[in-house]
């Protein structure tokens, strides 16, 4: 077989029409979905008719390679400051299908808008994702303690590792300090009470969001 001293590319920008429900996937769902329909017809296809082609003038086709992408257009425009501040457990992607999911659907007044981002939001992801994080706080002996555990960002809550679950907070103590590891964030949670499973200590839907960036890069990197 001939050695490759050539490297052609040859490039297709093809705007298509989809179904919608196509539009509700992410990125590389979409890009699967779409590689499924064409199949070897296109892939194979068009380095066989290439190969024909070249052939006629002497050369030669001796290997391929395709990459296919995918963007769609028209991307609706509800603004990201909102969608993030509702769903601050969502990655970049399912943003944008809630984005999607939204548009033109938003009610009237801001309390309202984000309480239905984030009813979608929870519909679209409400598994729990986890942060490892360290508790600073103050116990009922009145000594400080840093306690093991790991932040939900879905919503907030915190479970205590099983090291420091007997642990009792002094109550009224004030805001208690949550700093997830590798993040560089601290944030304030509260105590509203204990159960067999520890201190329960909830962090704002509101702080996750002023530090999301930083928290979901965390967490796709776990």
């Amino acid at each position: 077989m001939s050695k490759a001293n050539v490297k052609l590319q040859l490039t297709f920008d093809l705007d298509i029409c989809v179904p919608e429900r196509l539009l509700e996937q992410d990125h590389a769902a979409l890009c699967r979905t779409l590689s499924e329909m064409l199949g070897s017809m296109v892939f194979q296809g068009m380095p066989t008719v290439t190969g024909k082609q070249l052939a006629k003038g002497g050369a030669a086709l001796v290997g391929h390679h395709y990459h296919m992408s995918t963007a769609v257009l028209g991307a609706p425009t509800v603004a990201r400051e909102l969608l993030v501040a509702a769903a601050p457990h969502l990655t970049d992607d399912e943003l944008e299908q809630l984005a999607r999911k939204a548009h033109g659907r938003l009610p009237e007044g801001s309390e309202e808008q984000q309480r239905y981002l984030r009813r979608q939001a929870l519909n679209l992801v409400n598994d729990f994702r986890m942060l490892p994080c360290k508790v600073a706080a103050r116990l009922t002996s009145g000594n400080a303690a840093e306690l093991e555990g790991k932040l939900n960002l879905t919503n907030g809550s915190v479970l205590i590792g099983e090291r420091d679950r007997q642990s009792r907070l002094q109550a009224n103590q004030g805001p208690i300090l949550v700093e997830p590891l590798g993040t560089g964030v601290q944030l304030q949670g509260a105590c509203a009470g204990h159960t067999l499973s520890g201190p329960v200590i909830e962090v704002s839907v509101t702080q996750l969001a002023a530090h999301r960036d930083p928290l979901i890069k965390a967490w796709q990197q776990g």
